[in-house]
């Protein structure tokens, strides 16, 4: 599928997995997504990601560093399916996925790092019809 898209459209897709990934796996999707790929990585930016629950919880300094451990053990626990997915789109095998989430802006940086550049792939492709 890589050979298809455009750069654009790649980070779309991305972007859509991320969406689906976290509607299965927490129940609800993000407000918002937005995927960058730069160089041999994806950086995807999830906004508004945590339940009215997960809120109200990081209030307290105690409950914001339960919901980033569940959050991240979450990814964790799916970092192969996570992976296999983003392969599956990219045509690149996943080296490494790094993550982090933020309970007080409620945004999730994942962070996908591939065994070659994908983004120069692109940019051999500029005068094709892409």
């Amino acid at each position: 599928m890589a050979q298809s898209l455009t750069k654009g459209q790649m980070e779309a897709e991305i972007s859509k997995l991320l969406i689906r990934f976290e509607k299965e796996h927490i129940g609800r999707g993000p407000e918002g997504a937005r995927s960058y790929i730069v160089a041999d990585m994806a950086v995807v930016r999830l906004r508004g990601v945590l339940t009215p629950a997960e809120r109200h919880l990081a209030r307290d300094p105690n409950g914001s560093a339960l919901i980033r451990e569940m959050r991240l053990r979450l990814v964790e626990g799916s970092k192969a399916l996570l992976e296999a997915w983003v392969q599956d789109l990219t045509g690149c095998r996943v080296q490494n996925l790094l993550t982090d989430v933020s309970t007080r802006t409620g945004e999730h940086i994942l962070v996908f790092v591939f065994d070659q550049n994908l983004e120069d792939s692109f940019k051999d492709r500029k005068g094709e019809n892409s």
